[in-house]
């Protein structure tokens, strides 16, 4: 494992295999850039790293064949190195003058079977039965904890992997594949997880974060097709963890507004859990931004950040996606895709005459503070 910038401290390295055999001293002096992006739910990993090439190798003798696999570890000196996966490269892109070859990669496993249609009805079952019969199917093993919601008929008409995306949006679940494991997790668990670390604003750079001025609905209600009486019945679910800061008008977290969703639910408790799976998005979509620091290994997508910082900025975060970058000129840096779980308990002082104050852009950059109202 080599370091990118020996005179660092402390040094950053990465580790990087191809088909199993460790390349990282090999390609160190032509990386230009070693980029890792990991997403919470719905698309696949990836790697991309750009080489130099004016010597000609990666489009002759180095030339990398498409499938083939690379695998990623990232570290600081004296500490564990991180596996990030194992990814099968997708696309090669080869510019010339100057020279430069791109390699990306997908994380493993996504294979043609995952993708090719199918048809094929699940009754009398629940969400966590149907993900691990997908997940059976696939030769892949499930993880992650599913409520045991009752489903009378679940119609699939596409792939599995777009499938189960579908299924994972309409209940609040975040799905993906990684390695030869199924991940579909409850986001509110992961939203509900201790932070893996606290973060000050001295720490991070470029930091945007919008706090939306439509205030998070009250109630959710979605309407479901009685099958016995064929009339259309109603479910409302009431905001019950209310994710912003009070406006400084009413005090208040929630609006009077009602989201209103029309689905095709077969039963009472898929309704429901429809329901509050609206209200539960809704609440994440209050406050959301992105920053960037330096490169922490353990941040990833799925962890939650306490952010330490003044006023109404603090509060713990979701990591919605993260992004790990290795460069020669600026070392090993990371960028977090963010949406806030737990806001601060404050007290507002601002004036109530001028309700366009509920509206609050928070822009942050090379650590100096801006706020727009």
């Amino acid at each position: 494992m080599d370091a990118l910038n020996e005179n660092q401290v402390p040094s950053a390295y990465y580790s990087l295999n191809y088909q199993n055999r460790n390349i990282t001293r090999d390609i160190s002096e032509y990386l230009l850039e070693l980029e890792y992006v990991d997403f919470l739910t719905g698309q696949s990993d990836e790697l991309n790293v750009t080489l130099e090439d004016s010597e000609g190798k990666w489009i002759d003798a180095w030339y990398p064949g498409h499938g083939d696999t690379l695998t990623l570890s990232v570290g600081w000196t004296g500490q564990a190195a991180r596996p990030l996966g194992s990814f099968e490269i997708d696309e090669i892109e080869i510019r010339l003058r100057p020279s430069v070859v791109t390699i990306r990669a997908l994380a493993a496993s996504i294979n043609s079977a995952v993708r090719t249609q199918r048809h094929q009805a699940y009754e009398n079952t629940t969400l966590a039965a149907v993900a691990a019969q997908v997940a059976t199917r696939q030769g892949l093993q499930l993880v992650g904890r599913i409520e045991p919601i009752k489903l009378d008929r679940v119609t699939q008409q596409e792939g599995d992997l777009a499938f189960l995306a579908q299924l994972a949006e309409e209940y609040d679940y975040a799905f993906k594949i990684v390695g030869r494991r199924l991940v579909f997790h409850a986001i509110a668990d992961l939203a509900a997880a201790r932070p893996v670390a606290t973060v000050s604003l001295d720490e991070l750079e470029d930091v945007m974060l919008r706090d939306q001025i439509k205030q998070v609905p009250a109630k959710a209600t979605v309407k479901h097709k009685d099958p016995a009486s064929k009339k259309l019945v109603s479910y409302t679910i009431e905001n019950g963890e209310t994710v912003a800061v009070p406006s400084s008008a009413s005090q208040a977290t929630t609006s009077a507004d009602t989201k209103k969703r029309r689905s095709r639910s077969t039963s009472a408790e898929v309704a429901k859990a429809k329901a509050k799976a609206e209200l539960a998005k809704a609440n994440r979509e209050r406050t959301t931004g992105n920053w960037s620091m330096m490169g922490r290994p353990y941040v990833v997508s799925g962890n939650v950040l306490a952010l330490q910082a003044p006023g109404v900025l603090g509060g713990n975060y979701l990591v919605m996606g993260s992004r790990h970058r290795f460069t020669r000129a600026g070392g090993y840096t990371s960028e977090q895709e963010v949406c806030r779980v737990t806001a601060p308990a404050i007290a507002l002082t601002l004036d109530a005459t001028k309700p366009d104050q509920e509206l609050i852009a928070y822009g942050i950059d090379n650590r100096s503070t801006a706020t727009t109202a």
